[in-house]
């Protein structure tokens, strides 16, 4: 199987103050797991931490399948971004 790093979505944030700005990432199969970040990179570390976190509490066998390719590429993206 190969990592998708195309399937993590960057958009940009505008926090409480309006004179801060960051990102937001999210996994196209999971858009109600997002994490902000300063840079694309650290979001997506943070991300795919929080999708590791839940990988014991999934429902199903195909739902922890998702969640392990969906992990794969965002790590895919973050490695990508970084070079």
């Amino acid at each position: 199987m190969t990592s998708g790093p195309n399937q993590v979505i960057v958009t940009t944030e505008d926090f409480a103050l309006h004179s801060v700005h960051g990102l937001s990432v999210h996994h196209r199969d999971f858009p109600e797991v997002h994490c902000e970040g300063i840079s694309p990179e650290s979001a997506a570390a943070l991300l795919s931490e929080r999708l590791s976190a839940s990988l014991d509490s999934a429902p199903s066998y195909w739902r922890r399948k998702n969640l392990e390719r969906a992990i794969e590429d965002v790590r895919a993206f973050e490695k990508r971004a970084r070079a």
